[in-house]
């Protein structure tokens, strides 16, 4: 039995499968192409940016795995070639996104809303909110998620607490 879910888009039909060890150079490549710029204003050498990039990765890693025991993490494939990874913890009163990123040729076409759309309808069906985390300065991350119908509800530096709810819920 196969444990890959699928996620119709605009974009296609997009595959969620589980993380497996194999994955991690990509998952790496994905984290680096969202930190190097970043670490590219820092006044160090490229060495010293590659060394801080792995230890940021890796303190992530441990972080997710350690605060979210049981969230689904996915690594999203069209075509069948990892485009990006999302995680998913379903526990809780709210469903919580912890992390969803898409490599940078795939970003500003619509697919990453199109994925959180998806996210909270299978919230919707549940009747639960959905929230997520998004850092203040991510003006890309913030339209997504406002077109996918979060709304800013708390501010937590240097995030914004966004949530997502259903109709029926007061």
């Amino acid at each position: 039995m196969s444990d890959v879910r699928f996620m119709d888009t605009p974009a296609g039909r997009i595959a969620l499968r589980a993380e497996q060890p194999g994955d991690e150079a990509f998952l790496f490549a994905l984290f680096r192409s969202h930190t190097l710029p970043e670490l590219a204003q820092m006044p160090v050498d490229q060495a010293t940016r590659e060394a801080l990039t792995r230890m940021q990765f890796d303190s992530q890693t441990r972080t997710y795995r350690a605060n979210f025991p049981n969230a689904n993490f996915d690594v999203l494939e069209l075509d069948g070639a990892p485009i990006g990874r999302l995680l998913v913890d379903d526990g809780g009163n709210e469903g919580c996104v912890v992390d969803f990123a898409l490599l940078p040729e795939r970003q500003g076409g619509g697919l990453g809303t199109a994925v959180m759309r998806k996210v909270v309808e299978r919230f919707a069906l549940m009747g639960r909110p959905v929230r997520c985390k998004v850092l203040t300065h991510n003006a890309a991350s913030m339209r997504m998620c406002a077109k996918a119908g979060f709304v800013s509800i708390a501010e937590i530096p240097p995030f914004l607490q966004l949530e997502w709810r259903p109709a029926r819920i007061v």
